[in-house]
């Protein structure tokens, strides 16, 4: 499969990428040290146009939902079913109150609004019921080398329960799912 990702050389990105290309994928990544920016957002709807899934997963202020709009205009109306995984933040639930790791309150806060648009989008074209397939994916407290890596996932492990989500089950569509940090596993 081609596979689509913004902010590869990264965190969430980066280990998406990684672990894609290690199962066989092609991955066609897009990120600033590149040369590459998503609030270019034509030109990047175009690298992501001919891939199968697209991981939408860097943010400069509203681009990232922008983005979303313009990949799903160029997909609407495909034969080959696509999917869209939206990642988006845990932040969303509630609102920013103080912040981890000496963040701006402000800034998270604009950060949080963005996600929330992100968010917003990803619901009303599902609500169209129509190719690509989109979903939110809510990172909550994964460590991509900001903060204390011992109240965070790894991030390795992280987006391997993801993949390991969308792709053990057949005919299954997960919309919207938060995966965060937890202290110790269910034995079950």
């Amino acid at each position: 499969m081609k596979i689509a990702i913004t902010g590869h050389k990264q965190g969430i990105g980066k280990a998406f990428a990684e672990q894609l290309s290690a199962r066989g994928h092609t991955i066609v990544g897009i990120s600033r040290s590149d040369g590459e920016n998503i609030r270019r957002v034509e030109h990047t709807a175009s690298l992501i146009e001919p891939c199968e899934l697209f991981i939408n997963n860097a943010q400069s202020q509203y681009a990232q939902t922008e983005l979303l709009y313009a990949v799903w205009k160029r997909w609407q109306d495909k034969d080959k079913q696509k999917y869209i995984w939206n990642i988006s933040t845990i932040m969303i639930e509630s609102p920013i109150n103080g912040t981890p790791d000496g963040e701006d309150d402000i800034t998270m806060s604009q950060y949080r609004n963005q996600k929330l648009a992100l968010e917003e989008a990803s619901r009303q074209l599902n609500f169209k019921n129509s190719n690509p397939e989109i979903s939110t994916i809510r990172p909550g407290g994964v460590f991509t080398g900001r903060g204390d890596p011992s109240t965070k996932a790894n991030v390795d492990v992280w987006v391997k329960s993801v993949i390991d989500t969308f792709t053990q089950h057949e005919n299954i569509y997960i919309s919207e799912i938060s995966i965060g940090h937890t202290k110790q596993s269910i034995p079950l």
